[in-house]
């Protein structure tokens, strides 16, 4: 038995009773010795878990740490579909994506999550820096291969942006919108951005990586000055400090589900459902560009996912990129 797996069913027996569970029975469910079970209880006591022995009793889980891969590995089959077939928590890391490209390119399977405690090079969209502190928030990124066109990538972050929006809309009941393309807002405040990242050539594409970074646990005190007035964190907007985990576990599940729709049904239906969870639509406003800002009414979007401004002029301009401010 691998230690790997030995560890999430530990951590499975451990979770499945209220009291203690004795070493006896739980050596003899993972079909190792006592004294290999003791050596993978302080393993996991080292990665953050609190666990009481008792001679008499056995053992008894008391608490979680915050950011948990087993956790996450359990809640995840490689029968039930891509998306968490593989997941690594690195403590510190320049940037999840540039390490998910390299492990992509390497070969590594789809599915394939990395998450990190620390970003020293946090990437946004644009060239930006997405500021990523120890242990407050959520810094993931998973490898996907997907059978679509290149010019249907921008598909892979509406189906993060929707993932996202869905599951912290059901972890803490805040409205998350969207705003094109990427942004997952709560009051008009940026709460999580995505970046896909991929290698294809004019026909295909080899591989990808959807990266999410959600504001869990940053005080709004602790967001940079020049971002405090435009960004907010589930902290700020709740009031409750959250367990990373959960978050990582749900936005992992909602990709899954619409990663399965990708594939069998296309397209049009997640175009559908971003549609109908972002604040961009039927509203003036002023994009900005490489060309500089244009302002117009935001009529929907295309195919690709490219934004349909209507001018005032009267015509019609696609945008493939930009970033969006909302007008009166």
């Amino acid at each position: 038995m691998s230690g790997k797996t030995s560890n999430e069913q530990i951590i499975g027996l451990l979770k499945g009773k209220s009291g203690f569970i004795s070493g006896e029975e739980m050596a003899a469910a993972l079909g190792i010795s006592r004294a290999a079970l003791w050596k993978r209880i302080s393993l996991l006591r080292k990665s953050g878990y609190a666990i009481e022995a008792s001679c008499s009793r056995g053992y008894r889980l008391l608490t979680s740490p915050d950011l948990s891969v087993e956790e996450i590995r359990n809640a995840f089959s490689p029968l039930q579909g891509s998306i968490g077939r593989e997941v690594i928590l690195l403590d510190r890391i320049d940037s999840t994506n540039t390490y998910a490209m390299e492990l992509a390119s390497r070969g590594a399977p789809e599915g394939t999550v990395l998450l990190a405690n620390e970003q020293t090079g946090g990437r946004g969209r644009r060239g930006r820096i997405w500021v990523s502190p120890y242990g407050k928030n959520l810094y993931m990124s998973v490898v996907v291969r997907p059978d679509i066109s290149p010019r249907d990538a921008t598909v892979l972050t509406f189906l993060a942006a929707a993932a996202g929006a869905t599951a912290i809309r059901a972890l803490t009941s805040l409205p998350v919108s969207i705003k094109w393309p990427n942004d997952l807002l709560v009051a008009g405040k940026k709460l999580s951005g995505i970046l896909t990242e991929m290698k294809a050539d004019m026909d295909r594409i080899f591989h990808a990586v959807i990266g999410i970074g959600v504001n869990i646990n940053m005080e709004r005190e602790s967001l940079p000055e020049e971002i405090r007035s435009v960004a907010t964190s589930v902290l700020a907007e709740t009031g409750k400090i959250r367990r990373r985990t959960p978050f990582a576990v749900e936005i992992l599940r909602e990709m899954e589900k619409r990663y399965r729709i990708l594939r069998e049904k296309g397209k049009y239906p997640l175009l559908e459902e971003w549609l109908s969870l972002t604040t961009t639509i039927g509203r003036h406003v002023e994009v900005t560009t490489g060309e500089g800002k244009i302002t117009g009414f935001a009529e929907g979007i295309d195919e690709e996912g490219m934004l349909l401004l209507r001018l005032p002029d009267g015509s019609l301009r696609k945008i493939g990129s930009g970033d969006i401010a909302y007008g009166a």
